[in-house]
């Protein structure tokens, strides 16, 4: 098992869709003070986390990654790497990112095994609804609220962090129903449930298109928080960016379903956490 299967095995690109909204988290509750000890944590933390949710997925999904053409060239399915090193792997990630949560603060830690059973069950679903996107939207999304209490141990009572967490995993949820329109065809055969397999591509676009219109609605009713030039600028192109995935997607095209999945989606989260520190560091008023 070499460490370059290993990065391609977690998907360590992913990381560019949650680590941002975590990190924004972060930001909204320490403001302008800055903790270096807390932001490595987080960094680790978050990393393991999703590394861990990748591992358990690939795990529960072999019996169906093994007869996917798509998915014949992925290490575990190839074999180079076996399922005992899979799980080894999965076992270290957990462990560091318990281990992180518990030198962040005591109430990340008590509510860390709620993030692994999301993980956990998350996979489960797609056997037993087409809904399950919005379920694995909300286990990433909340990484955003992580992000928030690894700096302040309480629940907060302001909103914008929960507007945060709703518009990241609709924004999530929305586009992986987009990405899954390569594997319809082999998730009908299987019995693999999405919006796409029980409703068609044409409606099951336009189930996106709503879930993307309702993060878009949380995104800018943050604006009411962040009242700044910079949140406003970002919240522009975030806007137009997922319009644009919308846009460029052909279902008869791979190509196009890759563009749209990162092209568009790669750069909003760090757009955000941009516009959050500048919204932060240096407020210019709307």
């Amino acid at each position: 098992m070499k460490f370059k299967d290993i990065v391609d095995y977690i998907k360590l690109e992913h990381t560019v869709f949650d680590l941002p909204f975590i990190l924004s988290g972060y930001v909204i509750a320490a403001g302008t003070s800055i903790f270096p000890y807390k932001i490595i944590l987080i960094l680790i933390a978050a990393v393991t986390a999703r590394s861990s949710a990748m591992s358990i997925n690939r795990i529960e999904g072999l019996r169906y990654d093994l007869t996917n053409p798509r998915k014949k060239e992925w290490a575990l399915v190839s074999g180079r790497m076996t399922v005992r090193e899979a799980i080894a792997l999965t076992i270290l990630f957990i462990a560091v990112f318990e281990i992180s949560a518990f030198l962040l603060n005591r109430l990340v830690f008590i509510l860390s095994p709620i993030v692994i059973f999301l993980f956990v069950s998350d996979p489960i679903l797609k056997r037993y609804t087409e809904w399950r996107h919005f379920y694995m939207g909300s286990a990433i999304g909340i990484g955003t609220l992580a992000g928030y209490l690894a700096v302040i141990p309480e629940f907060p009572s302001n909103l914008a962090i929960y507007f945060l967490f709703i518009a990241s995993s609709l924004w999530i949820a929305g586009f992986d129903m987009i990405y899954v329109i390569p594997d319809i065809e082999y998730d009908q055969k299987n019995k693999l449930k999405t919006v796409m397999t029980k409703y068609g591509i044409k409606l099951g676009l336009l189930i996106s298109d709503i879930t993307h219109l309702a993060a878009l609605i949380f995104f800018w009713l943050m604006l009411y928080y962040f009242r700044t030039i910079w949140y406003l600028a970002g919240l522009i192109i975030i806007t137009i960016l997922v319009i644009y995935q919308h846009i460029i997607v052909d279902p008869a095209d791979p190509l196009s379903i890759r563009k749209s999945f990162f092209n568009a989606n790669s750069f909003i989260g760090f757009i955000f956490l941009i516009t959050v520190i500048l919204s932060v560091a240096s407020p210019l008023w709307v």
